[in-house]
């Protein structure tokens, strides 16, 4: 996980004055999960992300930004891999436009990313 992400969920606990008790109340979970987050060992889900945005008044864009790019990675690795459909014609055109579509939103995302970089 990001190490980075992991000290702004610290920092902002602090700064907010609460204690990873407090946390443990508020995301209903228990103390090894709260440190667990702070230390970067686990990703919070998104519910937790939902609860700490709405605690610290963050947005926490930047984590959000990792793991969107994480998934289109992996997808982008996945497509390849989908068998070929054989069944209902009309499912298999939504199939083949959606897979069309999803091929050419993942390579311009990709492509974008790495003409930031």
């Amino acid at each position: 996980m990001n190490t980075q992400f992991a000290h702004d969920l610290c920092a902002a606990r602090r700064k907010a004055g609460l204690s990873q008790r407090d946390l443990c109340i508020l995301l209903e979970v228990g103390s090894r999960d709260i440190a667990a987050l702070e230390e970067g060992i686990v990703q919070p889900t998104i519910e937790q992300l939902c609860r700490l945005s709405i605690i610290y008044k963050l947005s926490f864009t930047q984590h959000y930004e990792g793991l969107m790019r994480a998934a289109r990675e992996a997808l982008f690795r996945s497509l390849p891999d989908l068998p070929e459909c054989s069944g209902d014609p009309k499912a298999e055109f939504n199939r083949d436009n959606t897979l069309k579509r999803l091929d050419r939103d993942l390579t311009a995302a990709l492509t974008q990313k790495n003409a930031a970089d």
